[in-house]
């Protein structure tokens, strides 16, 4: 009787996360998906309560431990920007004079912006500024010659 609970116990497991996998973009339950169908086939070959249990769990830690390493790297990612957001640490060049709490404007990757000074200070047609931010339909500035760590994109 209790042979047959366990082969229910071990599918259910197994079923629920496959659908659990299934659903998720990212490797959530494969490894107790593995770990299960295994310690099913041991339920079924006759293997004692007792170590069905150490099986799943000992294989269960193993393939996680193995997988880390890969799965680390595949989260990993370099984040590619490809909308305004973009814009961040670009260099730009002043078209429109930037006064204290006034709206001017920049050109940079051959597009104009609104520009705001971060600092409130004055910045004049054709000196370069590296973009900060973005506020809203704005790009927030601050002149390269006041910054120390320019970094150009």
């Amino acid at each position: 009787m209790i042979f047959y609970i366990m082969i229910a116990v071990w599918a259910i497991i197994f079923i629920v996360t496959l659908i659990i996998e299934l659903e998720t973009a990212d490797l959530t339950t494969i490894w107790f998906c593995v770990s299960s169908l295994v310690t099913l086939i041991c339920t079924l070959c006759g293997v004692k309560e007792t170590y069905q249990l150490i099986i799943f769990v000992a294989l269960s830690a193993i393939l996680i431990l193995a997988t880390r390493p890969l799965t680390k790297k595949m989260m990993n990612k370099e984040i590619i920007h490809t909308n305004a957001d973009r814009l961040v640490g670009m260099i730009a060049i002043v078209t429109k004079k930037i006064a204290n709490n006034e709206i001017g404007e920049v050109k940079v990757e051959n597009a104009s912006w609104r520009a705001i000074s971060i600092d409130g200070v004055d910045i004049e047609v054709g000196e370069k500024v590296i973009i900060n931010s973005l506020s809203g339909n704005k790009v927030v500035v601050s002149s390269v010659n006041n910054t120390n760590d320019v970094e150009v994109l």
